[in-house]
Formats: C-alpha cells, structure tokens, sequence
C-alpha cells in the first residue's frame, strides 16, 4: 500500500505531470472567472489534447480544470456578485456585501480559505472511502450494476424535477444517441440511417464539446460577459494576515467539506446543491445567525467548500462503480475508456499506482489554485476585461481544430457543428442540458448491464427482487422519487395555507 502510494506520489511529480495539473489549474481558473464558461468548456476543448498524453497526464490535465475552476467561479461573485460558476451565486450572498463595506480581502480570503479547506477534505475522504465502497462493489453482478446505473439515471431526473418534462426529453434523446452505432452483440446497424460514418456511433467527445464549448460561445458571442468591468482590488495578492483570523471558522469549513464530498457522491446532485446545503447548515449552527445575507466570511466558506469539495466526491462513484457522478465526470470517463482502462471495483486493484497518482494530484491541483490566486489575486481577476467575442471564437476555433485532430474525421466536426446549434437552442431555452449528456453516458451502461442481467435469468426481470443488495438499491430508487415530491406537495399546502390566512387576515 505505501509502496504504490510512494510510486503514485513520484509520478505526481514526475515533469509531466506536474506541468498538466499546473497549465489545468490555470486554465480551469480563468474559465471559472469568465462568468458563462466555466470548468466544463476547459474540460471538453482540452480532451481532444489529452488524448495524447499517458493516462494519469491527461486526468491530471483535466481534474485540474475540473477543480481550478471552482476555485476561480467565486472571484467574480464576491467583486461583481457575477458568480463565475453557477454554484457560486450562494457565495455573493456575503461576499459582494463584505465588498460594498470595503472588505474585498476579507471575503476572497473567506473565499479560497473555503475552497481548499472543502477540497483537501473532500481528497482525504475519497483515499479512505473509495477502497471501502470498492471492496462492497467487488461483490457486485450485472444485476447490482443495472440497479445502479438505474439509481443513477433516477437521481439525475429528480435533481431537474421543477423541469421534469424537459429532463426526461433531454434524457431520453440521450438514450437513443447512445444507441447509434453497430450493436455489439448481435452486430446489427442501428439508427444509421445508411450512413457508413455512423455506424461506429456518436462519441461522447464531440457532443460533450459541441454542447458545452460550442452551444456555451454562441451564447457569448451576443451577451456581454459582464455589465461593468471595474475591478476594485487595492492588492494584486491576497491579504494573508487575514487568513489566520478565519481560522476560527474551521468547523464550519470541515463540516461544509465533509456535506460537500457526500452530495458530490450522489450522481445527478451538483455543485449548487451541495453550496447551498453547505451554506444552510452554516446558518442554522452560527452564532452570528442574523449576519449571513449581510456580509460574514462564514458563509463564504461554507458555500465555497461545500462546492470545492464536489470534484473529489464525485470521483468516488465512478473509481468504484464506474457511474459519473455528472458531465464532468463523464468527460473523465471517456479518458478511461480511451486508454483502455474501465472504472470499477478492480480498477483500485489493477491500476493502484494511477489511482494512488489521481489522489496526489487532486492534493496538489488544490495546493497549486490556491498558491497561483493568494499570489496573483489581480492578475487572474484581469482576465474578465477580455473581449467576449474574441473570447468565443478562439474557444470555437481550438475546438473544431482539436475535435478533427482526435480520429481525423471531418463527421465528428459536423457532429460538434450539430450539438453545438442544438446545445445552444437548449441553453437560450434554459433546458437542462446536462441530463442529454448524462443520458449518453448512462444509457450504454444501463443497456448492458441490463443485457447481461436478463442472459443470467433467462430473461427475467425478477432477478432483481432476488438479491438483497438490488433489493435495497430498489428501494433507494423508489424513496428517490417519492420523498421529493412529498416534501413539494407539503410545501405548497404550507404555501396555500399561508396565502389563505393572509387573505382571512385581510
């Protein structure tokens, strides 16, 4: 165990790696400062270039967009209360008022105290958790997988149920564009419509970069990034002396972190989520209650760890089970399939010197964000005077270029030009795009889990009542849906209830 620790700890610094993670974190920085991007634009015109790299250069590549760009979304929320990522518009509730008081410092200190404390945490429970949950999947058959994959789908249906009907068309077209291709087992076309170049299916690359880095720029191409780009920041770092004065909230940064990871864990649930949650718990146990809302670095902390510490908790599912925890993580999986390399229970026993590298790199993709902000606070909030425009058609520019250089196939560019046309309508039309790409992902796993589920009975379905672990993974599933709607049922009773003694009243 020490032996591969200490191998994935030198890999971690081996030339190139460190230089993935450090250019990742870069990048992941500035999409997550420019409100409208975020870390999956970086993300999806970066993995064309990964694949050139080994494995764990290319996953420290994108890992360190995935977690930088966290760390940059909270920049714009507490100076401009502009969140960079949407999970940071819980942030600006304190941190644009402790900058109206000319406390700038003191809240982007909150701030990125808040996201590596969330972030570190979050890497520690991943290293002592994933193992654990690996050895309960190790037990696992193709029925358990299906019920998972299920849970998963369930999950993310539910999470974008204010807009159920969208989600479930969004989910469903990503179902049938994950059943493009020649069928494997009975090695019968479908929905190639006679088209050679689609019979090898649509891959995950080109929709995920055209839906996000090509449908994201055209919606800057006609917005302006931001409404005022006055940047007030007398300090191009950051203030240290008052990092140690926020010291005093660490249990709110270790609880934030801690709630953070296991929301991350729930494939579907999100960043917003998890800062909220984080925020709430904050409220609910201060001391200063009556301050959140009005400006206390608290609830900087809590919203930006519960959010830092998602990426981490993400990871979990899809080391162990192979299920992506959200769009992000299914970017990460393509990398793994790519490369040949198939999450799961045994991927811990297989590859123990690449997972032991992903998790020194997370630490220092962490360390890196912070040192590169604390040091170059001012230089980094610049980038938003970059014309969006410009902005927009170099991103679309890299991608088309990087998309084509993957398979050399100018059908996997007219792939992008689609779901980038389409990827744009849906976000104009606020749809929650995420569940399409979700849909791609898990729709093959639920397809052959369920294929092979059905071949070990014969082609019947009760198998799943028969094992204790689908059992429980069923009933998961079933309080899924329920609990939420009940819990919405009860708040509008309350809701008309309230309105109907105030029309008494009147």
């Amino acid at each position: 165990m020490l032996e591969h620790f200490l191998a994935g700890l030198s890999a971690t610094f081996s030339l190139a790696n460190f230089a993935a993670l450090f250019f990742g974190s870069i990048v992941g920085i500035v999409v997550g400062i420019l409100p409208g991007l975020g870390p999956m634009v970086g993300m999806v015109v970066l993995l064309p270039v990964s694949f050139n790299f080994s494995p764990d250069v290319a996953l420290s590549l994108l890992l360190g967009v995935f977690c930088g760009g966290y760390f940059g979304g909270a920049i714009p929320a507490v100076l401009l209360r502009t969140p960079g990522v949407p999970s940071s518009l819980i942030t600006s509730f304190d941190g644009y008022p402790l900058t109206q008081k000319g406390e700038a410092q003191t809240a982007l200190s909150a701030s990125l105290l808040g996201s590596f404390g969330g972030g570190i945490i979050s890497v520690i429970i991943l290293i002592f958790l994933a193992p654990v949950l690996a050895r309960v999947a190790a037990s696992f058959g193709p029925p358990e997988y299906f019920m998972v994959a299920v849970f998963g789908v369930v999950l993310v249906v539910m999470a974008f149920r204010q807009r159920l009907s969208k989600a479930l068309i969004l989910l469903g077209l990503g179902f049938w564009f994950s059943c493009v291709g020649i069928d494997g087992p009975t090695l019968s076309p479908r929905f190639c419509f006679g088209t050679l170049s689609m019979q090898n299916g649509l891959h995950i690359v080109p929709i995920c970069l055209g839906l996000f880095g090509i449908g994201q720029t055209l919606i800057l191409v006609e917005r302006e990034i931001m409404k005022t780009k006055h940047i007030n920041l007398s300090r191009s770092s950051l203030d240290f002396s008052k990092l140690w004065r926020l010291m005093k909230y660490w249990r709110t940064l270790a609880r934030s972190g801690i709630i953070g990871t296991f929301v991350g864990l729930l494939p579907g649930t999100g960043s917003i989520l998890a800062s909220f949650l984080s925020y709430d718990a904050a409220k609910k146990l201060s001391r200063e209650k009556e301050r959140f809302g009005k400006g206390t670095p608290e609830g900087c902390i809590a919203s930006e760890a519960g959010n830092n510490a998602v990426p981490a908790g993400t990871m979990i599912p899809l080391l162990t089970l192979g299920i992506p925890g959200d769009a992000l993580c299914a970017v990460l999986l393509g990398v793994f399939t790519i490369n040949g390399i198939y999450p799961g229970p045994l991927l811990l026993v297989k590859e123990p010197v690449l997972i032991n590298t992903l998790y020194c790199s997370m630490l220092m993709i962490n360390i890196v964000s912070f040192v590169m902000l604390a040091l170059w606070l001012k230089p980094f909030a610049m980038v938003i005077r970059i014309p969006g425009k410009l902005l927009s058609i170099s991103i679309m520019a890299i991608s088309m270029v990087g998309i084509y250089a993957v398979n050399a196939r100018f059908f996997d560019v007219g792939v992008a030009l689609v779901m980038g046309v389409l990827g744009y309508i849906l976000l104009r039309l606020e749809w929650p795009v995420v569940t399409l790409v979700m849909g791609v992902v898990l729709g093959a796993i639920v397809e052959n889990r369920l294929r092979q589920t059905l071949s070990l009975s014969d082609g019947n379905i009760s198998i799943l009542f028969e094992r204790p672990i689908c059992i429980v993974l069923v009933v998961l599933t079933v309080l899924t849906v329920v609990i939420p709607l009940l819990l919405d049922w009860r708040r509008v009773k309350m809701k008309q209830k309230q309105e109907s003694n105030i029309i008494i009243q009147e």
